[in-house]
């Protein structure tokens, strides 16, 4: 994700940080984009081969398999003396894999690693390494209550765009208390409309307390509370009607005309009373 958006999305709290990581670094330019290069330790090549090796007794060479395939599959001939080889654990043995390099024909078990950043300097030793912490992000609590109705605020901000209203999805707005809020759909202007979405199984009597709480902390503001049909009456009478408008719905989905049509009358009223 490009550095911008990261840092709109963090002034905003869309996300938060939730934990860091370690990354090892180029030592010479900090680069963290490193790669591991597999090289000779004779002559410092990178053209080496992975090879089930073959060594002949009688004259010591030792070479990859598929070199003793002289006669065929199944009968071993010696590439270096000529001799054909028929017993394993006589005449030849098989030490297992290793590595071959092809441009000096050295033979070893363990290649050097040399570590490589894209600007192309080696780290030859890991030791050589300078580790950097780097933060890992997550959406932030408020975030993840919204996301079932994510797309749906994001249909309503490019309408109400449309309608020439200065509409933002999930702003990050701080009240005079200080704490800061995530709004779903903050309308800029003088008064500010902010739209909440109280459609959430798991409000309860508390909710309409708490937005009372916030749409006094905001100020210059008028704040539009969706709420479903069957929300308490009772709970409705702490909200203050000259502060707090109420749509009720009985799904967001098929309501977005709706609520189009409510904010954007709202504004005109507002419009009109300030001319």
């Amino acid at each position: 994700m490009p550095e911008e958006k990261m840092r709109y999305y963090l002034e905003r709290g869309y996300i938060e940080a939730v934990r860091d990581v370690s990354l090892p670094a180029c030592n010479i330019c900090g680069d963290v984009c490193i790669r591991p290069w597999l090289v000779c330790p004779e002559c410092n090549s990178t053209n080496i081969e992975k090879e089930d090796l073959m060594v002949h007794y009688d004259c010591n060479y030792m070479g990859s398999e598929e070199e003793f395939m002289q006669s065929g599959p199944v009968i071993y001939k010696c590439p270096k003396c000529g001799k054909e080889l028929k017993r394993v654990g006589i005449d030849y043995g098989r030490p297992g894999f290793g590595y071959i390099c092809r441009d000096c024909r050295s033979i070893f078990q363990i290649p050097l690693i040399w570590l490589v950043c894209e600007k192309g300097h080696k780290n030859k030793v890991v030791d050589e390494l300078i580790i950097k912490k780097y933060p890992v992000y997550g959406l932030s609590d408020e975030i993840k209550e919204l996301l079932p109705i994510y797309n749906i605020i994001e249909d309503l901000v490019r309408e109400l765009t449309s309608h020439g209203l200065r509409a933002e999805g999930f702003k990050y707005v701080k009240g005079i208390s200080g704490t800061t809020y995530t709004i779903p759909i903050f309308i800029d202007g003088s008064p500010s409309i902010i739209v909440e979405f109280g459609l959430s199984e798991e409000i309860d009597e508390r909710y309409p307390f708490m937005m009372v709480i916030e749409a006094v902390d905001i100020p210059n503001s008028i704040m539009f509370l969706i709420l479903p049909f069957d929300f308490k009456p009772e709970l409705e009478s702490v909200l203050n009607p000259e502060k707090i408008k109420i749509i009720k719905i009985n799904d967001l989905e098929s309501s977005k005309d709706k609520i189009i049509r409510e904010l954007i009358a709202i504004r005109s009223v507002v419009m009109n009373e300030e001319t």
